[in-house]
């Protein structure tokens, strides 16, 4: 990879978050009587942040990618305490190209939220269902962990399958995704707080993949009937 391409991946990756606020995990301002029903669209948001499949292209003769990405939430359900919390959340990634049509991939991140060290983690693989040229049909299912705030632990899987098309001459994809959850709330000192909490976040994948070179951008947008995942995902090949 040209040395320009790194730079480039570097400074989008660390300079996106100086005009956003990361996502906040402090649960302790929610009214506890509606307790579930207003952290639901904040928990769907961090088990969609945590699995980024970056769809970037399979070459077998560069078999390692490597990448970057930065997700924003955005609320529509109109709870506002939800509304309050969300934020960004960046990602580094990584993928081994196996064959032509499997490949190993994995993300993760660790940053600072208020008082709170978050970290998770995700592994899973990308499989080409069709094997054309171009515009194939593709699936990607990821197992994810996130850990560190106080006040919550969340696991999650994703599955996805998206159909490549082209528009003009721009790769694009839609698709979608099927994401379950299982959140752990740590918070042990109100009785009436549930200890655990599950869901799904399923969703509707669009996006674009515009590559130059060795380097590919992609612009992801998820709906699901709660939240809406905004997310730009950077990656490049090596050999």
């Amino acid at each position: 990879m040209k040395p320009f391409s790194i730079i480039l991946i570097v400074i989008i990756f660390f300079l996106t978050p100086v005009s956003a606020q990361w996502t906040s995990f402090e649960l302790d301002n929610i009214d506890i009587e509606k307790f579930q029903q207003q952290t639901e669209p904040f928990l769907k948001t961090i088990s969609l942040f945590t699995n980024r499949h970056f769809f970037s292209p399979n070459i077998i003769i560069n078999r390692i990618s490597i990448g970057v990405s930065y997700s924003q939430g955005i609320n529509i359900t109109g709870e506002k305490h939800s509304t309050d919390i969300m934020g960004g959340y960046p990602n580094i990634a990584g993928a081994l190209v196996v064959t032509q049509n499997l490949s190993l991939k994995g993300n993760m991140s660790i940053f600072e939220s208020g008082n709170d060290v978050v970290q998770s983690f995700a592994y899973g693989f990308g499989l080409n269902i069709t094997n054309e040229d171009k515009n194939n049909w593709r699936s990607s299912i990821l197992f994810s962990k996130l850990q560190g705030p106080n006040d919550l632990k969340n696991r999650s899987i994703d599955a996805a399958i998206i159909k490549e098309f082209e528009f003009s001459t721009v790769p694009i994809f839609v698709g979608l995704g099927l994401n379950t959850y299982n959140t752990k709330i740590l918070i042990e000192d109100i009785d009436t707080v549930p200890t655990s909490i599950n869901g799904n976040a399923n969703h509707l994948l669009f996006g674009a993949q515009l590559t130059k070179g060795r380097l590919t951008i992609v612009p992801v947008l998820q709906v699901n009937s709660d939240v809406v995942i905004v997310s730009i995902e950077i990656s490049g090949l090596f050999k």
